[in-house]
């Protein structure tokens, strides 16, 4: 069985090496490959349903295996500071404030993440933090993207996965991205 899951590990990593799009491979960093890593063998662990852990929930648990996290931390990645509606963190978005970007915020106010502008830059292992106008958000590990047809494929929880899995997203604007610093 060891064996198997090295292989499986080899095969996406190797899958998720290069970007959609370019015409040379892309090198991932050590410890992108091992967020990645750690996203495939214990993502069903850290999220079995959605219900049990959601994507703040999963970041978490994947955050937790490079680093202590502290409550200040948690409630960072959680986007969860007192406020009477969602209403608010759009408010926050209009006002420039970095709190809506979730896990972007606590890794870069942590010193432990460098936040990624130019999309072009971000590679598979990348964290990410988005929000659709006025609607819902979301947050993940990057397995792959599409900077041109804006999607993104995420190491996640979701209800249509039903806990841990990798699915597209449509890119919106409000999208933010960290790279775990070494």
């Amino acid at each position: 069985m060891n064996h198997f899951l090295v292989f499986i590990i080899s095969v996406l990593s190797f899958l998720g090496s290069s970007q959609p799009g370019k015409d040379s491979i892309v090198k991932i960093p050590a410890l992108n490959q091992q967020v990645l890593d750690t996203s495939i063998i214990y993502g069903r662990i850290i999220s079995p349903t959605y219900e049990s852990a959601v994507c703040t929930e999963f970041v978490i648990g994947v955050l937790g295996h490079f680093m202590e996290l502290t409550t200040e931390d948690t409630i960072n990645i959680r986007i969860d500071q007192p406020r009477e509606s969602i209403k608010e963190i759009y408010k926050q978005i209009e006002s420039g404030s970095s709190y809506p970007t979730g896990v972007v915020h606590a890794l870069v106010s942590k010193g432990k993440g460098m936040e990624i502008f130019d999309r072009n830059e971000v590679l598979p292992g990348d964290f990410v933090q988005f929000w659709y106008p006025n609607s819902w958000g979301h947050c993940g590990i990057v397995a792959r993207i599409d900077v041109e047809n804006k999607v993104l494929w995420l190491h996640s929880s979701y209800p249509s996965t039903q806990g841990y899995g990798v699915q597209p997203f449509h890119m919106p604007d409000y999208c933010h991205f960290v790279r775990l610093k070494e």
